[in-house]
């Protein structure tokens, strides 16, 4: 399979702002399949059917039309797939995101392409089985399908994790209270690292059920949100706002010292993505620091003190440098003045 790595997509995002307005709901084309991620996780939460979410990038050809043409456009798909799925495709060819091309809708795009990055769109063609709610099941990232049957037989190998997820969210809406924290918790844990973005609003959740922290989970749950907050920082074009989404949790007495760790070298870790000024050095430096001073003997603990070193020789050139560049300033200017 051919790979299609999005990140030309996942750049576009981070410096493009969040389309804010409401996207008009769109109606699926004739075989059954919406063009439109909102519409189809509208339309998913009204029939309580799931989602296939395929991404896809025709212009590359090969397996990326077989799926189009030969699964999605075939006559029975609807029929196959329609009773317990929603299904949604976006595409990502080039042409549709050139301001040239006809039909260019900017709006859709945004949506299209914070698509790709929440939900991770590393290479097409492939799909993702979601709940109604959005959340995934599983990712399926090799299609190598010649008719609405094959994919049906690919999506049967996962029939014990949608049956298990199913199981486990009909637990979470009969739950209340602690336990409905608990089911969050045992979500969270099935889920993979890399799709816990659509679980954001069950993270407020837990902090709002648990306001004493009894479950000993709120801690978790806040660097979880952090992270989310972090992302969306992104989105809006906000980059110099993420790290202070590590820092603000610091602030509750239910993070334990490994959390508040994690918090620190998470904000020293966003800021070191950004422009290596020397106030940015600097805070690195301090997070760092205040990391290894929560827990000296810690497993983070020592590799914050191999970054500190890092860090530190690297403020201390930049130092070096600003001030040999405001002496030569300096000369420059006592020349010119003579």
């Amino acid at each position: 399979m051919k790979k299609n790595v999005l990140k030309f997509f996942a750049l576009a995002l981070v410096a493009a702002a969040l389309f804010c307005g409401c996207s008009k709901k769109s109606a699926p084309d004739a075989y059954g399949v919406y063009s439109d991620f909102d519409s189809a996780l509208s339309a998913a939460q009204k029939s309580g059917k799931k989602i296939l979410l395929f991404f896809t990038k025709i212009d590359d050809g090969g397996l990326n039309e077989k799926v189009v043409d030969k699964v999605l456009h075939a006559s029975d798909y609807n029929e196959l797939f329609g009773g317990e799925f929603e299904t949604c495709r976006i595409d990502y060819s080039r042409e549709r995101f050139s301001r040239k091309s006809e039909g260019f809708n900017e709006a859709q795009n945004e949506r299209d392409m914070r698509a790709a990055v929440i939900y991770g769109a590393e290479s097409t063609p492939s799909v993702l089985i979601l709940t109604k709610q959005g959340y995934v099941i599983c990712n399926i990232t090799y299609l190598p399908v010649e008719n609405p049957q094959d994919l049906s037989k690919i999506i049967e190998l996962d029939r014990e994790s949608i049956n298990g997820m199913e199981a486990l969210l009909a637990e979470l809406d009969a739950a209340s209270g602690l336990d409905r924290v608990r089911k969050i918790d045992e979500l969270f844990e099935q889920t993979k690292a890399n799709y816990r973005y659509q679980l954001r609003e069950l993270s407020d959740q837990v902090i709002k059920l648990d306001k004493k922290n009894e479950s000993g989970l709120v801690g978790k749950f806040l660097l979880a949100r952090a992270s989310t907050k972090a992302m969306d920082c992104y989105v809006r074009r906000e980059p110099e706002k993420a790290a202070d989404c590590y820092l603000e949790p610091l602030k509750s007495k239910f993070l334990s010292v490994e959390e508040k760790q994690r918090s620190y070298f998470a904000a020293a870790y966003i800021v070191g993505k950004d422009s290596p000024t020397i106030e940015n050095s600097e805070k690195i430096v301090s997070y760092l620091k205040s990391a290894i001073e929560l827990d000296e003997t810690s497993p983070l603990a020592e590799r914050c003190r191999f970054l500190l070193e890092r860090q530190e020789k690297i403020l201390a050139n930049q130092i070096e440098t600003e001030a040999k560049k405001a002496e030569e300033a300096q000369a420059s200017s006592e020349n010119s003045a003579e």
